[in-house]
């Protein structure tokens, strides 16, 4: 199979497990979420039959409002009851915010069994995520390349390659910014009736960092319409907002003059561990996988000395020559 076949089909099993949570959530949550809507409901009346005729005391005004606030801090609220709050739509939302690690926390499971199922999604869906977001940032990597070595042939004779690294940085963020938070900020302007324009793009931006302080939901007005639909696009906003959020974060760490990260690390030199790995005689670590042969460790090694040994070999003519002398002598020494 190619990757490109690989990859759409880790996206489509991406989308179908967003789809399971949703369904699971929804179906462990709604009948939770009804039950503490009647039981609201049932406060309210009890409150208002108690003291209709009598004055509101201070303590049972503050208990009513306690209680309100607590099931409403859990996303139960009688402000919009007709409109369920663990809908598909609303828990496909909820779905995306927990495998994102955006979590808002405006929308949290109301029973044992949600909360078990929410540990176990989660620990599933955030290396899904993880995968995901990776394999789509090293198959977007690849134009961005090329991108770069385009502006290299025809910006490197007049900048630096550092300067042009930095345009390219430049020019990736730009790109995010105006697609994936300046465009989605205007959107959501004119759909969310209390929010400005400044308050959409603080959404946006703290959704994508994954930030997510929850003080800003998009869908969660009174009287909004297709809030489902609403809430599951924004979904999936989110997941493709965070994946250009490590895209830029690649560009400006293949930037080498940018990695602050080599001023903490340890100087192998000095390393006692590498110095202690470090075999007497050779040109390299032992737990290195080749040897590398650097000028440094040449120097190092220890000097051999060569000896040379002289071997003369001898002819055949001269042994014969030898011989036929020794015969001569002894002739004449008779």
């Amino acid at each position: 199979m190619r990757p490109a076949w690989r990859l759409g089909c880790l996206c489509l099993l991406y989308l179908l497990y967003l789809f399971l949570g949703a369904i699971l959530f929804s179906a462990i949550e709604h009948p939770i979420e009804r039950k503490m809507l009647e039981e609201l409901r049932a406060g309210r009346k009890d409150f208002l039959a108690k003291h209709s005729h009598q004055g509101v005391k201070g303590q049972a005004l503050d208990s009513y409002v306690a209680e309100v606030v607590s099931s409403s801090r859990r996303g139960v609220t009688l402000a919009d009851e007709n409109v369920p709050n663990w809908s598909i739509g609303q828990s496909f939302f909820f779905s995306a915010t927990v495998i994102t690690t955006i979590g808002y926390g405006q929308q949290t499971p109301l029973s044992p069994l949600g909360k078990m199922f929410c540990m176990v999604y989660a620990s599933l869906g955030i290396p899904l995520t993880l995968l995901l977001l990776s394999a789509m940032v090293d198959r977007l990597m690849a134009p961005l390349s090329s991108l770069l070595s385009y502006m290299n042939s025809r910006l490197g004779h007049l900048y630096s390659p550092f300067r042009i690294r930095c345009m390219h940085l430049c020019l990736v963020g730009g790109l995010v910014v105006t697609v994936f938070l300046a465009l989605p900020a205007s959107i959501l302007d004119s759909l969310e009736p209390t929010w400005s324009w400044f308050d959409s793009f603080y959404y946006c931006f703290i959704s994508l960092t994954t930030v997510g302080l929850g003080d800003f939901i998009p869908g969660d007005e009174h009287g909004q319409s297709g809030r489902s639909w609403y809430k599951s696009f924004t979904a999936v906003y989110l997941v493709v907002g965070v994946m250009s959020m490590m895209l830029l974060m690649r560009v400006f760490h293949s930037v080498p003059e940018l990695d602050y990260s080599a001023w903490f690390r340890e100087d192998e030199d000095q390393d006692p561990e590498r110095q202690r790995l470090q075999e007497t005689g050779s040109l390299g670590p032992l737990y290195s996988g080749t040897p590398t042969f650097t000028q440094q460790n040449i120097d190092q090694a220890p000097k051999v000395v060569e000896q040379r040994r002289v071997v003369r070999a001898r002819s055949r003519r001269d042994s014969c020559d030898d011989e036929d002398g020794k015969t001569e002598e002894n002739n004449r020494l008779h």
